[in-house]
């Protein structure tokens, strides 16, 4: 880049500006796109790498290569957008288990003393299955995932997962009715 765009820029010539930023803007666009998860925000990293830019062209060194100048702003854009969804998706799990664990506590509170036997006798038999039982009944019923997903997730086939359920119920149904004094539970 001309030390003498960067002073016209600077001088108030935003069709300088303008000019520069469709230069850089296909370049900054797949820089940014093969590091983000969609286009969109990818997009939107490239506008406030233009803005950042402009707000510190007066500290941009001409020795050095403007594209470079630039992919090392959206660079710091990347890192800060990558971290905050890393930190949004963390908030949003914490805050999707709080939440279950809380409706099952009030749903149980509002439970007759039959139906809290039973849901108490359910989570001490669901602690007795095998562990990749108990984890596909989890998958299953607690995080609503369909069968093909847990068998994708679990390097499973999907007729393994159904079996498995399948077993799972038949011997929760069992051990329920067994800590419940052999009373037939629906």
């Amino acid at each position: 880049m001309r030390h003498a765009t960067i002073e016209n820029i600077l001088n108030g010539d935003l069709d300088a500006y303008e000019a520069l930023v469709r230069h850089y803007q296909g370049i900054l666009l797949g820089y940014a796109a093969n590091r983000l998860p969609d286009i969109d925000t990818a997009q939107e990293v490239v506008q406030l790498t233009f803005i950042r830019a402009y707000e510190q062209l007066n500290e941009y060194r001409p020795e050095h290569d403007f594209g470079v100048w630039l992919c090392v702003i959206c660079k710091h854009f990347i890192l800060t957008e990558l971290e905050r969804q890393r930190r949004e998706s963390r908030n949003l799990t914490k805050f999707s288990h709080a939440l279950r664990q809380r409706v099952g506590e009030e749903m149980a509170g509002a439970l007759d003393d039959d139906q809290r036997d039973s849901l108490s006798a359910l989570r001490e038999c669901l602690k007795l299955l095998q562990t990749q039982a108990a984890s596909v009944v989890r998958l299953r019923y607690d995080e609503r995932r369909s069968c093909r997903n847990i068998a994708a997730s679990l390097d499973q086939t999907e007729t393994w997962v159904t079996t498995t359920l399948s077993r799972s119920r038949k011997a929760l149904r069992v051990c329920i009715e067994s800590r419940l004094g052999g009373e037939a539970t629906t």
